[in-house]
């Protein structure tokens, strides 16, 4: 999700936020067209990148043969005026990018590789219009350069592509809540619009008889000469595939090839995946002898591509075996929080030594973390993914980066690989180096809280003020690190957007206490500042879910009910305006779902007391949509509202009914496709195990027994498992998706039906959430849901206690002024949040069970 979020990290915002906020009328960051007014006759809407022009009385078909056209930086502007020029006179409606911002993002690296290359798309309204468009836009741009749109046929030499597909969005909700966009089929069924790499027309959509010579061009294009043989795909980017082989004519010995593909994968300066890949065999062969350097095999051609071939390096990712044995995070550690320190210690002296060597050749890194250090069977370190390499000691500005490693504004040169060695050897005892870039003291705060947990020795980390540039003499010398947006909005491929520094030092720093943030009036203040009552979309500012889920600004998860709820609970006055806005937003939204943490049900829950009759209406609704949903999940679905309607004590009939349509689907769909509490099989199981209880019904009961046995298993916690890193706090997962929350189901289960069945798994989560720490600070996200975890399942345990007070310690660490208040990072450390599942609110509410000793998480709540 990390790339998402950098979609909505703007300049102009503190928060997440969309970037159809902005006007082409005020802003460069819009090609020339969109700033020109409109045409006259047409429309034109702005929706998130793209702009959409329409002829007057024109209405889109609902699905066809669409063209695309694919362009560089360099021949956008020129290709656009064109292209337009052709729709305008032809009546043909169109949308483009907004602007070489967007473009850029959409042909980055970490792009998604569907929709790669999509620089303007054309809705003919029938097939003949396609195929005279084809031909008339071929003759104007034929040949001009620009990415290969993977999902799409090339007609004859680009740059147009061709795919069928859906012109107006038309969208079904699977089990686990998510929406998927559909075309029709024949019968009239709504399937899914394939946008994956390939040209994958369906099966009843015929081929227009324009398109026959490209198919057979495309078929033409086949690699032959190629001296290796792929054996598997190792990773796929947007600038082109990691593939392990060999080569034909000395079979046996692994070679690693790396692809490159023109015109894609770009980086902040612009630069190609081809550009950086010729850096990279220019760094290897220079830094060829230098301890860890896999030496080069080959550089060669492929169909329009490039590949690099160099030496398999034996061993695994530094990153990987840190998880593994730190005892800090991972469970099935073999070592001693010792003896852990010291391997930690060697491993990143070898780092640095290497570093330093080439340096003295010449070369900066320039993209230096766990990953892209391998750790061999004798504990030698080797080094990888040499793209991003330099030979500018001195000015070299990094282009691309993993936060948390990656160097803020104002380094250069070896500075940029001197911050991510100062960012590894703190990051491998306490993974939480996003924290780095918003200030010294955070820094200080991480080195002291190692020192405490690891009994490091003294000077263990002697020096790293000078490596991370936060010394006396560093970038910055006011105390704090640069502003939290400018790494995270450079990566995402637009340099310009730079957003104004947030006073990001520590609450000492800045005259206000950390136990000040955490009340009701500090909420409400927040609240107050920041709402937006002339907003459709959202009242205050929260995660970017609330851009992305139908009942994202208004739900209990991520909008303003979750906020307006957890004011309310924690002893706050609602603001009646506020509350009058939620109320007019539910009443005419036609597309919120039944469910709990995001639909209806959580904002009956949220509203029981402040307003007894919008919870009245939201459950009516809620039932009422019901039964149009294939939704099952507890965040969305069936499950959600059912667990709401046993909540709130009445209507069991209702509750019957759904807990046997989410018997039914599950029965009939296998295993339900998603693990987790929020949007997986952890959810219904919570649901069907009350509902059997509740109904007296074993059948019931028998679902959450199967279904918990699926999700312990795939979180590797059956007996002789080994758990699911990434389900873990430590890897970014919370409450929603990840073990904390199955800890949720399975504590519903043994208390409810006293079995016994899952005492081990859910002893071994408790005591994974006692020693751990967490990445994200939310209440769905991370640390806080170890809190109420512990709240919930142990409240009177000593060992809980203890953890509980460390994570309201470490929650400090994320605090960040914003004028006179001070408010929490949401996830991802980008931005920061208000809301309940991410953000403030969820910390406040999260206070409150660690000073009650009572769990405050909707739906488990418990007087204290």
């Amino acid at each position: 999700m990390y790339l998402t979020y950098l979609e909505y990290c703007l300049p102009s915002s503190p928060f997440y936020e969309r970037r159809d906020t902005d006007s082409p009328d005020d802003t460069g960051r819009f090609f020339g067209l969109h700033r020109d007014p409109a045409p006259e006759g047409w429309s034109r809407g702005l929706r998130a990148e793209w702009v959409m022009y329409t002829p007057g009385g024109a209405e889109l078909r609902w699905q066809g043969w669409k063209i695309h056209v694919s362009a560089t930086t360099e021949n956008a502007e020129h290709l656009l005026r064109t292209v337009s020029a052709y729709c305008l006179a032809h009546r043909i409606p169109f949308k483009a990018l907004s602007g070489l911002p967007a473009l850029t993002r959409r042909n980055s690296k970490y792009a998604d590789r569907g929709g790669s290359g999509k620089f303007i798309t054309l809705y003919p309204p029938s097939d003949e219009v396609f195929a005279s468009a084809l031909g008339g836009l071929d003759a104007l741009t034929g040949g001009e350069p620009g990415p290969t749109i993977l999902s799409d046929l090339r007609y004859l030499e680009g740059p147009l592509y061709v795919r069928y597909g859906a012109f107006v969005s038309r969208q079904t909700t699977d089990a686990s809540g998510r929406r998927v966009e559909c075309v029709e089929d024949p019968d009239g069924n709504l399937v899914p619009d394939e946008r994956r790499p390939g040209f994958h027309p369906p099966s009843w959509a015929q081929i227009p008889p324009v398109l026959e010579e490209s198919i057979a061009l495309r078929g033409s294009r086949t690699l032959t000469g190629f001296p290796y043989a792929v054996r598997k795909a190792v990773h796929f980017s947007n600038g082109g595939g990691v593939y392990l082989g060999e080569r034909r004519d000395t079979p046996g010995k692994t070679i690693l090839l790396k692809e490159a593909r023109p015109y894609c994968g770009l980086d902040e300066s612009g630069q190609d995946a081809l550009t950086r890949l010729e850096r990279e065999r220019d760094a290897l062969l220079d830094l060829a002898g230098l301890p860890g350097i896999p030496a080069v095999d080959a550089y060669v051609d492929g169909v329009e591509h490039k590949f690099l071939g160099r030496a398999y390096v034996e061993g695994r990712p530094l990153m990987e075996l840190a998880f593994e044995r730190n005892p800090l995070i991972s469970p099935d550690s073999t070592m001693t929080r010792g003896e852990y320190a010291e391997w930690a210690r060697a491993i990143a002296a070898q780092v640095a030594d290497t570093v330093g060597q080439m340096h003295a050749r010449g070369w900066v890194f320039g993209d230096l973390h766990p990953g892209n250090i391998i750790v061999d069977d004798e504990q030698r370190v080797h080094f990888i993914d040499f793209e991003n390499a330099s030979r500018d000691l001195t000015d070299y500005v990094q282009t691309m980066g993993v936060f948390g490693f990656r160097a803020p504004d104002g380094y250069r040169g070896r500075a940029v690989d001197l911050f991510a060695l100062g960012c590894i050897r703190l990051g491998l005892l306490m993974p939480l180096t996003r924290l780095v870039p918003h200030g010294r003291a955070r820094t200080a705060q991480l080195c002291a809280a190692a020192v405490e947990e690891f009994d490091l020795p003294p000077g263990y980390f002697e020096g790293i003020d000078e490596q991370l540039g936060q010394g006396s003499a560093g970038p910055d010398d006011a105390g704090r690190g640069p502003a939290l947006e400018v790494a995270p909005a450079r990566e995402a491929g637009h340099a310009e957007e730079v957003a104004p520094a947030l006073e990001a030092g520590p609450a000492q720093e800045v005259g206000l206490s950390p136990e000040s943030a955490w009340t009701a009036e500090q909420l409400a203040a927040c609240l107050g500042r920041w709402r937006s009552p002339e907003r459709e979309d959202r009242l205050f500012p929260g995660d970017i879910r609330q851009f992305l889920e139908p009942s994202g600004g208004l739900g209990l998860a991520y909008g303003a009910a979750g906020m307006l709820w957890a004011l309310h609970s924690s002893g706050g006055t609602v603001d009646p305006d506020d509350l009058g806005w939620l109320r007019e937003r539910v009443h005419a939204a036609a597309d919120l779902p039944p469910g709990f943490w995001s639909g209806l049900a959580g904002i009956a829950y949220a509203t029981e007391q402040i307003d007894p009759d919008l919870s009245d209406h939201c459950v009516r609704l809620a039932l009422s949509r019901a039964a149009d949903t294939q939704d099952l999940s507890l965040g969305s679905g069936l499950s959600g509202l059912g667990a709401y309607l046993l909540h709130e004590g009445g209507q069991l009939e209702a509750v019957d009914e759904l807990a046997a349509r989410v018997a039914k689907a599950a029965e009939e769909g296998g295993d339900h496709p998603v693990p987790g509490l929020v949007a997986g099989a952890a959810g219904l199981a919570s649901f069907a195990v009350r509902a059997g209880r509740a109904l007296d019904n074993p059948e019931y009961e028998e679902l959450a027994t199967r279904l918990l046995d699926l999700e312990v298993g795939r979180f590797g916690f059956a007996p002789g498992g080994v758990p699911v890193r990434g389900a873990l706090p430590a890897f970014g997962a919370g409450i929603a998706n990840g073990a904390l929350g199955l800890a949720f189901a399975l504590y519903d289960h043994e208390r409810l039906t006293g079995s016994g069945r899952f005492t081990a798994a859910l002893d071994r989560i408790v005591r994974i959430a006692r020693q751990t720490t967490a990445i994200h600070n939310g209440l769905l996200s991370g640390r806080a849901g170890q809190v109420q975890l512990l709240t919930a399942v142990t409240p009177d345990d000593p060992a809980s206690r203890r953890t509980v007070e460390r994570c309201l310690r470490e929650s400090d660490w994320y605090l960040t002024r914003l004028g006179s208040e001070q408010v929490t990072l949401g996830n991802e450390e980008l931005k920061l949040s208000l809301d309940l599942g991410t953000g403030h609110a969820g910390l406040l509410v999260t206070r409150r069970a660690a000073a009650t000793g009572a769990c405050t998480l909707p739906l488990w709540e418990r007087q204290p």
